[in-house]
């Protein structure tokens, strides 16, 4: 608009003139969000940390504060280090003696047998691999004639018939692929390398198909365990070829599923049609769409969205929102560590946070009609799903933010960065079994190796798979 426009609209009114102020304005704050919304990034929004450009600081320390800490152990802090093994347990001992006297220098006997010990001796111990040569073995099936005449040929035992690598190594292609995220054919170079095995590619993803065949009756179980379970944080994320990968924490055991939807479709068909538990997660309208019962909104996710406001907005209105809402999370969350750390009971805890409860249900409701559009946005939904906050205060097992589900979430996106995502169907199974068993078998402390070796020799010798419930 020039000189002349804005003459020409101030000759026609009062209204006129208000009205395109106020389209002015909107635009302006559009455009005001637009350019702050390229400054979000993980600790402020609710994008992933892969999505962060370099550089970003996350965690940026009080002025007041910086410098108090040096970096590394602080003062107290109980250090670890390897402990000694037991003598009788050792390969070898070699014993070492004094070559001269401190006082006189003279040379000392050098045999064990002819000098004096005195007291217990100073231990150190190394840590060697031999050479790894594997174990082959032939199976001879020989060809005898029974007495009537007839050559009868003897047949492979059916647990060495699946396949000409054993249990244990296939067991180890799956836990370097599932852990460690290894590809085919770094799998294929490590263990001619390392283990002297030649394997083919090939080979590798065929033993890889087949222990995704062993794994289907636990991960099926697991799957159907799901609806039982009285909490679930639950969480998504993309895994390239439009695919998303969904994880579903239990308090003893973790899954995973690849679908082509980031839908409440997907909580369907993992849950079933109602779920009668809580679901912990962060404000993604599949879960609400879902779940008509209790839930529990992420906290963390909540403070990076309240804090992406300010880099959004820098209005008084704004300011002062945020600043509230972030004391009462402070005050909140102080209560709830005393509770956690047990200083404090349930019936105390739900006593001592009311009147910040009854605070921020009033700061929502004060901000809930405002005309800075991202607090008023934030402000309405979060009176939607009031009750939704302060589960945790409530309920037995609910945490106030969703970590657990995130944390368990971040190994399988350092795959997909690998892996670049999955391109048949079975490839997604593949996956998420894997991450299913090894990641459950990491939660409750078990060797996952050994446990993929389990499952693959009982499904070759058409025994019941092992169970993880």
């Amino acid at each position: 608009m020039d000189r002349r426009e804005a003459e020409a609209l101030y000759d026609q009114g009062k209204e006129p003139t208000v009205v395109k102020l106020l389209e002015f304005d909107e635009e302006n704050q559009k455009l005001k969000e637009k350019i702050a919304s390229s400054n979000l990034d993980s600790t402020n929004s609710s994008k992933p940390p892969s999505s962060d450009r370099p550089g970003i600081k996350r965690y940026e320390k009080n002025t007041e504060q910086k410098g108090e800490r040096n970096p590394g152990g602080q003062p107290g802090h109980k250090g670890s280090h390897r402990e000694l093994i037991p003598t009788e347990k050792v390969n070898k001992v070699v014993p070492v003696l004094p070559k001269t006297c401190g006082r006189c220098k003279r040379p000392l006997p050098q045999d064990i047998e002819k000098v004096k010990i005195v007291g217990e001796p100073f231990r150190y111990q190394t840590t060697e691999i031999p050479p790894i040569s594997p174990i082959i073995t032939e199976y001879q099936c020989h060809k005898t004639q029974c007495d009537c005449g007839c050559l009868n040929r003897a047949e492979l035992p059916e647990e060495v018939r699946a396949s000409q690598f054993e249990p244990r190594l296939t067991g180890l292609i799956a836990y370097m692929t599932g852990v460690h995220r290894i590809p085919r054919r770094g799998i294929e170079v490590l263990l001619e390398t390392l283990l002297n095995t030649p394997i083919s590619l090939g080979s590798v993803q065929n033993l890889l198909e087949e222990t995704s065949s062993a794994l289907k009756p636990i991960d099926q179980k697991l799957k159907e365990a799901l609806d039982r379970e009285p909490v679930l944080n639950i969480d998504e994320t993309g895994w390239k070829h439009k695919d998303w990968l969904w994880i579903f924490v239990a308090q003893t055991f973790v899954y995973f599923q690849i679908a082509a939807s980031r839908s409440s479709d997907v909580l369907k068909s993992v849950l079933g049609e109602f779920y009668d538990g809580i679901i912990c997660a962060d404000r993604f309208g599949a879960y609400t769409k879902y779940h008509k019962g209790l839930m529990q909104i992420c906290w963390a996710h909540l403070k990076r969205d309240i804090l992406g406001i300010t880099e959004i907005s820098q209005s008084p209105c704004a300011i002062a929102f945020t600043n509230y809402l972030l004391e009462a999370k402070k005050e909140l969350f102080h209560r709830w560590y005393a509770f956690r750390g047990g200083g404090m009971t349930r019936s105390r805890l739900i006593e001592e946070t009311l009147p910040v409860r009854q605070k921020i249900r009033q700061c929502l409701e004060e901000h809930q009609d405002v005309r800075d559009r991202s607090v008023r946005k934030l402000a309405r939904n979060l009176l939607k799903r009031y009750d939704h906050l302060f589960t945790f205060i409530f309920k037995e097992g609910v945490s106030p933010t969703n970590n657990i589900a995130e944390r368990g979430i971040r190994p399988a996106v350092q795959w997909r960065k690998i892996c670049f995502g999955n391109r048949s169907d079975n490839g997604r199974l593949l996956t998420a079994r894997l991450l299913t068993v090894t990641r459950t078998c990491l939660l409750q402390g078990r060797n996952p190796f050994e446990f993929l070796v389990e499952a693959i020799s009982s499904y070759r010798c058409g025994n019941p798979a092992p169970s993880l419930i």
